[in-house]
């Protein structure tokens, strides 16, 4: 058993890799942290204690603590719940919605009749969503709706739809063209049986690997609407408003209030597009391909 583990791809790839080994411990690190980090931190994560404002990092407070006497630690433990809740949740709704639609478009681009027509209309409107500005469409739904946590994963779902559905699109192109979908037909199965029964689940993997990148992606969008005031809000922990509310104390030599936060959300972030990097190197065929000649080369080398 050790031996075959020893020799399996994916032991391979990552003892190869030292980047994508890191960012899998750090993505491994902050899924733990959702699930057992508020049995790690020390102090209540809002709840601020009069006269222990701005403390430096100490025993009681390791990371120190912020304007509000908030302890640094805590409130930046507890934010990988918040902030990866909502990303998790935006990523989902983005792949539940954008994948099946793209599934749709793809196979039935080009032909003729309603179908058609529709695919085509389907790619128009993603045109128009990636042509406005996400940051900017964040602002208007916390104008008209008011910050929440809703409209934060809908505004994530909103923002990766058009990829989701683009990848769909593109691998669903390629598919429908091979012989397995003829055979399919043949059989007598529908257009449409084919194209969500037959052709989607062969799809659905590169999908699944973008995943990884559209969570990075979330963080930043969540941590970038909060540092302007439109995302979550103090004294909710969230790596945004952290770092927002700990910058103005940069410039008077209390540092710590927004740096801590700031790596966390850094390292994650880099985590995340380094597992993205993984389950790529493990569903795609190609990439198998060059990594076994590579590693063949260097043993004969």
């Amino acid at each position: 058993m050790k031996e075959k583990i020893k020799n399996s791809y994916l032991f391979l790839f990552l003892k190869t890799r030292p980047l994508q080994t890191a960012g899998l411990i750090i993505t491994i690190f902050s899924i733990l942290m959702v699930l057992f980090g508020s049995y790690l931190i020390p102090n209540s994560p809002t709840t601020g204690i009069s006269g222990e404002q701005l403390l430096p990092p100490c025993a009681k407070y390791p990371f120190g603590t912020d304007v509000n006497g908030m302890c640094v630690f805590s409130r930046t433990i507890a934010a990988y719940r918040t902030d990866l809740s909502i990303v998790v949740a935006g990523a989902l709704l983005a792949l539940g919605v954008g994948f099946p639609i793209g599934v749709f478009a793809g196979y039935f681009d080009g032909k003729k009749g309603v179908c058609g027509v529709l695919s085509t209309i389907i790619l128009r409107v993603m045109d128009v969503m990636q042509a406005f500005p996400i940051f900017v469409l964040g602002l208007l739904l916390v104008a008209i709706f008011g910050p929440s946590t809703r409209n934060l994963i809908l505004l994530i779902g909103i923002a990766n739809l058009p990829g989701n559905l683009r990848l769909a699109r593109s691998e669903v192109m390629t598919l429908r063209e091979k012989s397995f979908v003829e055979a399919a037909r043949t059989a007598g199965n529908s257009e449409v049986r084919i194209a969500f029964l037959h052709v989607a689940p062969n799809a659905l993997a590169p999908v699944i690997a973008l995943l990884s990148v559209v969570m990075g992606f979330g963080i930043l969008l969540i941590a970038g609407l909060s540092f302007v005031g439109a995302g979550v809000r103090v004294p909710t922990p969230e790596w945004g408003s952290m770092i927002a509310s700990g910058g103005l104390t940069m410039i008077t030599g209390q540092w710590w209030p927004s740096v801590f936060p700031g790596l966390f959300m850094a390292v994650t972030v880099f985590g995340f597009s380094m597992v993205g990097d993984i389950i790529t190197a493990l569903i795609d065929p190609l990439e198998r391909v060059v990594f076994e000649s590579s590693r063949v080369a260097g043993q004969k080398g």
